[in-house]
């Protein structure tokens, strides 16, 4: 039978049973899907247990009468001292409690000290010179007899979705102020780093403070079956079943396989593999406390990240800047870009071959690997003011690449490097983001970020594409055409 129909029959909470069969009481048989199957003999263990615990007899002592050490006799003697113990101890208490009421005595002039005396003494006197009773023992757990095990599917996910993406918005944001740009990280590496990193940081955070950021958001934690933080062996071996049991490991299909029987447990009220001697509790949930936390918090997180990915964007150089700082500025835009230009600006402003990566050496052939214009530069008090390029052409049959990439560049190399300009990657990204839908067959100028971008364009017998960023001769005319533009990035004020 099911745990759930083992509830049913004998009265006692699953909670209860799995606590009693983590004890060793229990040995339940496991079906092929791991689902646990109880018989009737476990049923009738079950039934003597619960009678035995109603009767106040410990669960240690229950593992010794499972064990055939101890006998039912010895036990139920035990109980019966106890409980007169207990009975002597109930009727001293009453008597001090009427001795003092009718003394009159208040608070403040209250003389303890004969009192404690009388409570200190024994329920009854020795029998035979021995000490036949002591007080009972503090009981090691609650008097539910489980471990607490919190199975809220909404709350464990939501726990476990902020930390592992709060850890990938850190890594991303780590990756952007390095200079890297993380829109171009491969999305398999990351969440590879993340669950590797994870499979260590969270064992260490269970260690040192029984939680993790998403869970104390939520108000969980995760503990020992005795109250004591996990260690960090314990803590591990517990991610390394999660992997397993809830995440199958990432692979296809029988992840999601997984999952599902993860979700199933959490909706049947029924422990995660990995929680099996652990208990997790779960504070009263308090919508002001609780969801408006996580949802500020993760706010929070995500405007740190952005303003880290903002800031990784910014130029090297602020304010007016000298040509060699120009230069240094688009290098390193470029190099935010696409990670690999071919060509970069020397101190001067005029190009250079970008030097091959360490132990490679890169042979480039034909013209289209050379630089086909150079960057003028229009000057005021040694800072640049505006950048200038421009080139024709004619009777070619070439197709001609747009300076889509170089306008956008230099753009964010001078505007961006204003003083004034904003943090926020999003308020500066209006110049930019103009080029998208400009006019490239006919001219356009476009204003934003304190800068100009002019593109003036004549051709004959050519096709000016913006969407494609190229421009190509007409099939008619192949031998009889002419193309020539210039593009000029100026500050404005």
């Amino acid at each position: 039978m099911t745990s759930k129909e083992m509830e049913a029959r004998s009265g006692v909470p699953r909670a209860n049973i799995r606590y009693y069969e983590s004890e060793g009481l229990l040995t339940p048989a496991r079906a092929r899907n791991g689902y646990r199957d109880y018989s009737e003999a476990d049923l009738a263990v079950l039934e003597k247990i619960k009678l035995l615990r109603r009767l106040g007899v410990s669960v240690e002592e229950l593992k010794e009468l499972r064990r055939g050490s101890r006998s039912l006799s010895e036990a139920l003697d035990r109980r019966l001292a106890e409980l007169a113990g207990e009975r002597g101890t109930l009727e001293r208490v009453e008597q001090v409690c009427g001795e003092l009421r009718r003394s009159g005595a208040v608070f403040e002039t209250l003389d303890p000290g004969t009192y404690l005396a009388a409570l200190d003494a024994p329920a009854l006197p020795p029998a035979d010179g021995q000490v036949w009773w002591k007080a009972p023992p503090a009981p090691a757990l609650p008097e539910t007899d489980a471990l607490p095990v919190y199975t809220g599917l909404t709350r464990r996910l939501l726990a476990r979705l902020f930390d592992e993406y709060g850890l990938l918005l850190l890594l991303l944001a780590a990756a952007a102020l390095t200079g890297h740009n993380p829109a171009l990280a491969s999305g398999l590496a990351l969440q590879i780093a993340v669950h590797v990193i994870w499979l260590f940081l969270e064992p260490l955070l269970l260690r040192l403070f029984g939680t993790t950021p998403g869970k104390a958001l939520l108000g969980l934690r995760i503990t020992g079956r005795d109250g004591e933080k996990l260690t960090y062996s314990e803590g591990f071996t517990r991610h390394l079943l999660l992997l397993w049991y809830g995440r199958g490991a990432f692979i296809p299909i029988w992840s999601w396989i997984q999952m599902f029987r993860t979700a199933n447990r959490c909706w049947n009220d029924e422990p995660q593999p990995w929680d099996t001697d652990t208990a997790y509790t779960a504070a009263p949930f308090r919508p002001l406390r609780h969801a408006a936390g996580f949802v500020l918090a993760s706010v929070l997180v995500l405007a740190c990240a952005e303003a880290a990915n903002s800031y990784s964007q910014l130029p090297p150089n602020r304010g007016p800047l000298t040509v060699a700082e120009f230069a240094e500025n688009y290098n390193r835009q470029a190099a935010y870009i696409d990670q690999s230009p071919v060509w970069i600006l020397d101190e001067t402003g005029g190009w250079k071959r970008a030097p091959d990566p360490p132990g490679v050496t890169v042979t480039y052939t034909g013209a289209s690997w050379r630089r086909d214009h150079d960057f003028q530069y229009t000057l005021e008090d040694g800072a640049v003011r505006a950048v200038t390029w421009e080139r024709s052409l004619e009777n070619t049959e070439e197709w001609i690449y747009l300076p889509v990439n170089d306008i956008a560049t230099a753009a964010t190399a001078l505007a961006w490097s204003r003083a004034d300009a904003p943090l926020w990657a999003s308020a500066r990204k209006g110049l930019i983001s103009g080029l998208v839908d400009a006019d490239w067959e006919n001219g356009f100028t476009l204003r934003g970020n304190g800068a100009v971008v002019t593109w003036e364009v004549e051709s004959r017998n050519f096709y000016v594409n913006g969407d494609l960023a190229t421009a190509f001769p007409t099939d008619e005319a192949k031998a009889d055409n002419s193309l020539s533009w210039r593009c000029t990035i100026a500050l404005e004020g």
